[in-house]
């Protein structure tokens, strides 16, 4: 759970930028979607790079935030979990 958001800041912010689409309605409708682009703007964004997450999908910036969150809420209830496991061990 640690380590796809420390591999994503490892890797380079453009290191998506590159590359076909794998967007289902691009490939079948030749059509963007609401979600085109939001893998090269979450990783420009987390690497404070924030014109040019604007640029892919300006939808990146709640998707952080919620995602942000929702990360951290789910981190701080495992440890919780953890934590009162190993208390009612003997």
């Amino acid at each position: 759970m640690l380590l796809l958001p420390s591999i994503l800041l490892l890797l380079p912010a453009d290191f998506f930028d590159e590359g076909e689409s794998v967007c289902v309605s691009v490939l079948v409708f030749d059509l963007e979607c609401y979600a085109c682009g939001m893998t090269r703007a979450v990783m420009h964004l987390i690497h404070f790079n924030f014109s040019k997450a604007w640029e892919y999908n300006l939808l990146s910036y709640p998707v952080v935030a919620i995602g942000g969150f929702l990360y951290a809420k789910e981190t701080w209830n495992t440890f919780l979990r953890l934590k009162k496991k190993n208390d009612h061990q003997p």
